[in-house]
């Protein structure tokens, strides 16, 4: 089947294993595409009740994925011919279980992405949260295939167990949310959007620590890669940011961007790239205010930060819970910054788009200004949205063309607020050192 050996004795001897099963049998019959799928029969034994989703994920500890039943279809009993063996020409087609489940609609960003894919994987347009997705028709196949999805969209490892386990949508969401937010092991340091569409631009994570938070800028830049870094942990991540990059892009101009401590991170890995004989061309800061001298981060300011990082993750995910490492990722990676002045120079185009309300902070001779942190020209451009909206719809339009016009500038010396690039402010502030 698809390329692989099928053994139908080795699959029926797992399934007499099972105590609740008194009788069981396997064979090979075509699905609704005309694809060969395994289907299992069995008649329970006296006084039990068959749970076949407990049985998949027994069969999933001992069989290879291929040798999983598609389907599994409980009989009153097995027919057998005249020599005693099971009769395979008298087994029904297999009986897809009625569909009683509830409607819970998918809410959370992992939760709609997953629907999406079961709706590609399985052709069925509606799934609530707590549809199976073998008793929707999905296989072992279909499960691969799924997965196959699910790691080109968020960069991670996902091992089919992890999925056997947990067959409902909800529970396959959540599995993806705990390899994400770092629960589970898995997610790798960065994600694709718009892969090959164009030049790349290296996003930095903000104090959440996942690069997801990039995905809808994403859309509005569909002539961008964007490469949207998850939070490394360790007082070397500059260096590990750099050596991503030299690996993701080895030659070329890089472009950089980070929102809110991104923007900090952003302006160390460009040091180091520089320093490391890189052209970087742009630092785009989406308000990130420069840290100008190593500070103690007091316990207020961390609850403060937290509720905030709460809100944050709820807009961007839908999800009402924050991962104890999610939280723990990102009181480090205050802390990194907190102990990692922005000192120095790079000589890239150094723009800070702002939040709306506080622009005038980033000018010249502010505590948490930009102004002196390149060698060639700094900008500041009023944003859309307060801080915390800035990559919410209503506002990332216009910043997301902000994003564009200062990467599609000319040379060094244009000035975006001055050439009133499309969605650009004018006025913005030029300063070079």
């Amino acid at each position: 089947m698809r390329g692989h050996r099928v053994e139908l004795g080795e699959v029926e001897s797992r399934l007499a294993q099972w105590p609740a099963l008194s009788q069981a049998v396997v064979t090979v019959r075509p699905d609704e595409r005309g694809e060969s799928t395994l289907c299992a029969y069995g008649v329970a034994a006296p006084g039990a009740e068959l749970d076949w989703r407990q049985l998949r994920r027994h069969l999933a500890e001992h069989l290879p994925t291929q040798l999983i039943p598609a389907s599994f279809t409980e009989l009153p009993e097995l027919s057998l011919t005249s020599s005693g063996k099971v009769d395979l020409t008298a087994l029904p087609a297999p009986r897809p279980a009625p569909d009683d489940t509830p409607y819970d609609p998918p809410v959370t960003l992992y939760e709609t992405r997953m629907a999406d894919h079961w709706r590609g994987v399985l052709g069925i347009e509606r799934f609530g949260l707590q549809h199976d997705f073998f008793a929707s028709g999905g296989s072992s196949v279909k499960l691969i295939e799924l997965i196959h999805h699910l790691q080109n969209e968020f960069n991670m490892t996902i091992p089919v167990s992890h999925l056997f386990r947990v067959t409902t949508l909800h529970g396959m969401a959540r599995t993806v949310e705990h390899i994400v937010t770092g629960r589970l092991p898995g997610a790798q340091p960065w994600l694709r959007f718009n892969a090959a569409a164009g030049p790349v631009v290296f996003c930095f994570p903000p104090a959440g620590g996942h690069g997801l938070v990039y995905r809808l800028l994403a859309a509005h830049l569909p002539e961008y890669e964007l490469v949207a870094f998850n939070y490394l942990t360790g007082d070397d991540k500059t260096a590990r940011y750099a050596d991503l990059v030299d690996s993701l892009q080895p030659e070329g101009p890089c472009e950089l961007l980070g929102y809110s401590l991104g923007g900090n991170l952003a302006f160390e890995v460009a040091k180091e790239l520089e320093h490391r004989g890189r052209e970087v061309r742009d630092v785009v800061v989406l308000d990130s205010y420069r840290v100008t001298a190593p500070h103690a981060i007091g316990a207020e300011h961390l609850e403060e930060f937290e509720r905030e990082l709460r809100e944050h993750l709820r807009k961007h995910t839908g999800s009402e819970e924050v991962a104890e490492e999610t939280l723990a990722q990102a009181r480090e990676y205050v802390g990194f910054c907190a102990r990692t002045p922005n000192l120095g120079t790079v000589g890239a185009r150094l723009t800070v788009i702002s939040d709306e309300h506080k622009t005038a902070l980033y000018a010249a001779g502010e505590p948490g200004s930009w102004h002196g942190g390149s060698t060639g020209p700094t900008e500041v451009l009023p944003g859309s949205g307060a801080h915390a909206d800035m990559l919410d719809p209503g506002h990332l339009e216009r910043n997301a063309g902000l994003v564009r016009a200062v990467l599609t500038r000319g040379p060094a010396g244009d000035h975006v607020g001055a050439a009133k690039a499309p969605g650009a402010a004018t006025g913005g502030e030029r300063h070079g050192a």
